[in-house]
């Protein structure tokens, strides 16, 4: 074949979106026949035939990747750069003793043909079923030993396992010199592998690696020892939903991004990255923090507007996100989920007196999750406690999701915020989302405009399926605001846009 004919066969094979298509044309034409077994991404996933859904469908799906990737192997090249795999056996519970046994060791063969043939990315997500244990009425999760099927690479740069239900015995050998991203997601770490795991993720293993995400962890192997994430070029990282994880450390000079998040049980971090700037911590229970975090310019917790106190305990759910503000000493950006949760008549404020001065902070974001509208006292007071540490605010959103429908609201409640002393010489954007359009929450709006003496900008949005005002137009709600003219931004989802010509006063707003 010439080297023309070579170019028309490579732009071919680009047009072809996945394996399935490619054997189609093999009909066509006897030099299309064997074309797909030269592509350089194979993606397989049982999900989108019904036939594997099928009882009988997992067998069918092994013989076909096996077939498939054994006719891939016959060509030397071009080289296999991509292999993506996707196998759910969630919905054969039925069948399980008869499928599980063939589809792991399929499995851990994938696997090992991926590493062998030196793939640059590999993508594998294998979905068990739970298996009941009979003696003592629990679920069990089948094993599977990475120790030997992950054997080292110098090309590979990307991995992402997701294995669900699975008991995994990660490697203690293996070496990555090339991975940049890594993904372990929804598996279970073998008793006591949590050397392994540290190991796995440092850069004695992996000395390029930039992204690191670990998601729904089970019982990580850390056996109340902290989990140590040694990465010297590690960019960013993503801590989500690991159970049993109690410390984290940090060894990371280059990091830029961390995300923390419904890791419940967390108590400690320690931390050494210089360089951070974003962080996202999601926790609400106390939290000991040891290390350096004034780097960091965005930041994003969770808050609770209140707590029921039980006797003599203390209400100690934001104490976690109080103690990340005080580290976080010159944040610029700063993003706060608020949880306003039902009220109890032992509920105590656990905002108020407790936020630090942030003198830095020029852009807020408050996202406002009320579960029952008759609190909106509660929130109003958290939102003032939290605007008037910002005394250099420009930017404020504030975002509202109603959590139920209560057909016997009251649009007279008794302001909360008047108490706060408030005041808003910078702020510039105003944005409001979501209201509802009743009587109280567009005073408090009021009462924070009233105090905003340079607003350039303000946006309202209601959200019509809260909506409290029949058919009224919402341009009747709206404040007059001196110096600018109210137009619709979005008829449909009733938002409308401000923009003021000029500098207004305090004393311009009616």
């Amino acid at each position: 074949m010439g080297v023309r004919s070579r170019s028309k066969s490579r732009r071919r094979r680009r047009l072809l979106p996945d394996a399935r298509d490619a054997v189609r044309t093999g009909a066509l034409s006897r030099r299309w026949r064997a074309l797909w077994t030269r592509v350089a991404a194979l993606r397989f996933d049982a999900n989108r035939r019904r036939e594997y859904r099928e009882p009988g469908g997992p067998g069918r799906f092994v013989a076909f990747v096996n077939r498939a990737l054994a006719l891939r192997a016959a060509e030397k090249e071009p080289a296999l750069e991509h292999l993506a795999i996707s196998f759910n056996l969630s919905e054969h519970k039925e069948e399980a003793s008869s499928v599980l046994s063939p589809s792991i060791e399929a499995a851990q063969g994938w696997i090992h043909y991926a590493m062998q043939h030196e793939v640059k990315s590999l993508t594998f997500k294998l979905n068990l079923p739970w298996l009941d244990d009979d003696d003592d009425n629990r679920y069990t999760n089948a094993a599977m030993t990475l120790d030997e099927l992950l054997i080292s690479s110098a090309k590979l740069e990307i991995m992402r396992l997701k294995l669900c239900n699975v008991e995994v015995r990660l490697p203690s050998t293996a070496a990555f010199a090339s991975l940049t991203d890594l993904s372990l997601e929804d598996m279970e770490v073998e008793a006591g592998g949590g050397h392994l795991l540290a190991r796995l993720v440092s850069s004695a293993c992996c000395p390029r690696l930039l992204r690191l995400r670990l998601v729904g962890l089970q019982d990580p192997g850390m056996e109340g020892e902290p989990l140590l994430i040694d990465a010297g070029a590690l960019l960013e990282l993503s801590v989500l939903m690991v159970d049993g994880l109690l410390f984290l450390e940090l060894r990371t000079p280059s990091l830029r991004v961390i995300h923390v998040d419904g890791c419940f049980e967390l108590e400690g971090l320690t931390v050494s990255a210089p360089r951070l700037e974003d962080l996202k911590f999601l926790v609400q229970r106390p939290l000991h923090i040891d290390g350096d975090l004034s780097s960091v310019a965005r930041l994003k917790i969770e808050l609770s507007s209140h707590a029921y106190l039980h006797d003599d305990d203390d209400a100690d759910e934001n104490d976690g996100s109080i103690r990340l503000l005080e580290c976080c000493r010159v944040i610029r950006c700063l993003e706060v989920s608020l949880d306003v949760p039902k009220r109890e008549k032992r509920d105590v404020d656990i905002i108020k007196g407790s936020i630090p001065q942030l003198p830095y902070v020029a852009s807020l974001t408050l996202k406002i999750h009320v579960t029952l509208w008759d609190q909106r006292r509660s929130y109003t007071a958290g939102i003032a406690s939290l605007l008037a540490q910002c005394s250099n605010l420009r930017h404020l959103s504030l975002n509202f999701f109603y959590r139920k429908n209560d057909p016997e609201l009251c649009d007279n409640l008794a302001p909360s915020w008047e108490s706060h002393e408030l005041s808003l010489p910078h702020l510039q954007v105003a944005e409001f989302e979501k209201l509802m359009g009743i009587d109280d929450e567009l005073q408090f709006i009021q009462f924070i405009l009233t105090r905003a003496s340079r607003i350039q900008k303000v946006a309202f949005s209601f959200d019509r399926k809260y909506w409290q005002k029949g058919s009224e137009d919402g341009f009747k709600l709206m404040p007059p605001l001196a110096g600018g003219s109210w137009t619709t931004y979005n008829d449909a989802d009733l938002s409308y846009n401000c923009q003021l010509e000029e500098l207004c006063t305090s004393g311009d707003l009616q």
